[in-house]
């Protein structure tokens, strides 16, 4: 493997575990409603368009944000991490479509970032 490659697969990583963590925060803030019942489930209603984008800004889907967005307005569905089942579905399922994009970009971005030796 050459240098080009273990740092793409270092980058990968990093952003894998990043994009759990992040779904993992989305999923708690939105559970965090939780904490005040009597007022829990008015405060989704505020929340909900906040979830869905950061479930985009992480995902980058709006079928992802869509579902968040629908998950945090019904109510008693706070429980479902919808964040973090994306994330699994992204990083587990399509584990090999999603490093394919990634590694595009990667790729993409070092082009334009060659450094110019004289």
């Amino acid at each position: 493997m050459n240098k080009n490659d273990v740092e793409l697969n270092e980058k990968f990583a990093e952003r894998r575990k990043f994009d759990l963590l992040a779904s993992l925060a989305i999923d708690a803030l939105g559970m965090s409603t939780y904490l005040l019942p009597a007022l829990g489930e008015t405060f989704d209603l505020a929340l909900a368009p906040v979830i869905a984008a950061l479930i985009y800004a992480v995902h980058r889907t709006s079928f992802g944000a869509a579902f968040g967005f629908i998950e945090e307005i019904l109510p008693f569905t706070d429980i479902i991490p919808s964040a973090t089942i994306l994330w699994a579905y992204r990083y587990i399922f399509k584990k090999k479509d999603t490093w394919q994009t990634f590694a595009n970009k990667f790729n993409k971005k070092r082009a334009i970032t060659i450094p110019v030796v004289k």
